[in-house]
């Protein structure tokens, strides 16, 4: 397995991997939106740098989310 291939799946494995990291950012971020609408991954994005998150969780989450909005998905399926 090369380098690339390995980075991937990190990046694949985020919600497996930090599960309640996310579920802190999806909780935050449904009382921001009120439920008005589901969450996207432009949401997280925008949450992360705006709330001024550091460390390598933050990082690693918006590759998750870059990745899945290449893969085409807009709405967080979690």
């Amino acid at each position: 397995m090369n380098k690339n291939t390995a980075n991937i799946k990190e990046i694949k494995d985020f919600p497996n991997k930090h599960p309640h990291f996310l579920q802190r950012i999806m909780n935050k971020l449904n009382k921001i939106i009120s439920g008005k609408r589901r969450i996207m991954y432009s949401d997280i994005i925008n949450f992360v740098i705006r709330d001024g998150m550091k460390g390598d969780n933050s990082k690693q989450l918006i590759l998750w989310c870059n990745y899945k909005m290449r893969c085409g998905e807009i709405f967080v399926e979690f």
